[in-house]
């Protein structure tokens, strides 16, 4: 399991081995826009970044997730 499948496991309350990398708002209920913005959150505490509006806009799914880290170089 990666760190960023566990962090956003924990903002869904979701077991992490329910989650695959095309899971976001489409297939995961409890994925909504109050989730987005804890998952913003614990992204900027986690890896000590700061989030744009548009990057918090992308955060739809796990790969979505990892895009974002990436662009910041914390993936």
């Amino acid at each position: 399991m990666s760190d960023v499948v566990a962090l956003v496991a924990s903002v869904l309350q979701v077991d992490p081995g329910q989650l695959s990398e095309e899971d976001g708002v489409e297939t995961m209920p409890a994925w909504d826009s109050l989730r987005i913005v804890l998952l913003a959150s614990m992204i900027e505490i986690t890896y000590g970044i700061t989030l744009a509006n548009s990057d918090i806009e992308q955060l739809t799914s796990v790969r979505a997730v990892r895009d974002v880290l990436a662009r910041h170089g914390a993936a």
